[in-house]
């Protein structure tokens, strides 16, 4: 004689199901998130190699000034222009070896975004950033702005520090730029009114040096790094 389930069995059957569905919509969600933050690492790890390689590339050939006086590097802490020897095309009437090609590198706190620049062309890198320092060692230590003509000489060392995460995270926790943010004015004073140790060590930082520029002891230059750890 033919029977079919039981009530008990149905309802065990119907339970297994339903775990073993949920299983499968935890894995599906936590492959989403890994995809997510894997593209996130991804954007990140680029952002810093395109500044880094834009500034190397200028940095080698990097001129004090033109010859209309312009100084080959001028910054402030949150963008840096660079003048390089560079040969040109010689169309539109310029000359075909010139110390006028730049390069830079800009900060926007209100978007979030780094800027690259190098002559005509400009662009904006596809990676949220929290902050970028960039700052300039001198006779006297670390400064905030510099300008070689003023200066008469490039500096000892420059040093460019990117932070993408957001201030004070705690483990296990992405930051949503987005979220973040009520508006544009908003995160531009937010970000204008927070010290770089607020947002913890950076992801990304590296230190140029221009060939031709003053030599620096490694180990004062380690000593200054030093006193900047909290």
């Amino acid at each position: 004689m033919r029977r079919g389930f039981s009530l008990f069995e149905t309802i065990v059957a119907v339970g297994i199901a339903a775990v073993f569905l949920g299983a499968i919509a935890v894995f599906t969600l936590e492959l989403g998130a890994a995809r997510e933050r894997l593209g996130r690492l991804s954007r990140r790890l680029e952002c810093a190699d395109s500044v880094f390689a834009a500034l190397d590339r200028a940095f080698a050939s990097a001129v004090v000034a033109d010859a209309r006086g312009t100084a080959g590097i001028a910054g402030s802490d949150a963008s840096l222009r660079v003048l390089s020897s560079g040969v040109g095309l010689g169309d539109d009437g310029a000359e075909l070896l010139a110390d006028g090609v730049s390069t830079e590198v800009r900060f926007d706190a209100a978007r979030g975004r780094i800027g690259v620049g190098r002559g005509t062309q400009r662009d904006e890198l596809d990676a949220e950033v929290r902050l970028l320092r960039i700052r300039y060692l001198g006779e006297s230590g670390w400064l905030e702005s510099y300008d070689s003509v003023a200066q008469g000489a490039f500096p000892a060392a420059i040093e460019v520090a990117i932070w993408f995460g957001g201030m004070a995270e705690q483990p296990g926790e992405e930051p949503s730029m987005s979220t973040a943010r009520a508006s544009d004015e908003d995160a531009a004073d937010e970000v204008a009114t927070l010290a770089p140790e607020d947002f913890g060590p950076p992801d990304r930082v590296r230190i140029f040096r221009i060939p031709g520029a003053p030599r620096v002891d490694p180990l004062a230059l380690r000593r200054l790094r030093e006193e900047d750890e909290p």
